[in-house]
């Protein structure tokens, strides 16, 4: 069984992972944004163009380009977060 402080310490560690994650960015970024950049990001890792995430994903690439740009700047890297 964990002590009061190891559960205490988990649950903080988690706290501060989702804030940084939905939080983490520069500048307030709207969540279907969030959602496009993730999606592409996906398609990006499958392999298709750059030209082509705008299309599939039913915005202009003046519009991807913006998204990109705004979801990238982070205040601090999840990375190096550990929960549990």
């Amino acid at each position: 069984m964990l002590s009061a402080h190891a559960r205490l310490t988990r649950y903080a560690n988690g706290e501060v992972h989702h804030f940084l994650r939905d939080r983490g960015l520069l500048i307030k970024v709207p969540p279907s944004w969030r959602e496009l950049h993730a999606r592409g990001r996906t398609l990006q890792g499958a392999g298709v163009a750059r030209e082509a995430v705008a299309r599939r994903l039913g915005v202009d690439e003046r519009r991807w380009e913006e998204i990109e740009r705004a979801c990238s700047v982070v205040v601090a890297p999840l990375g190096g977060m550990e929960v549990g």
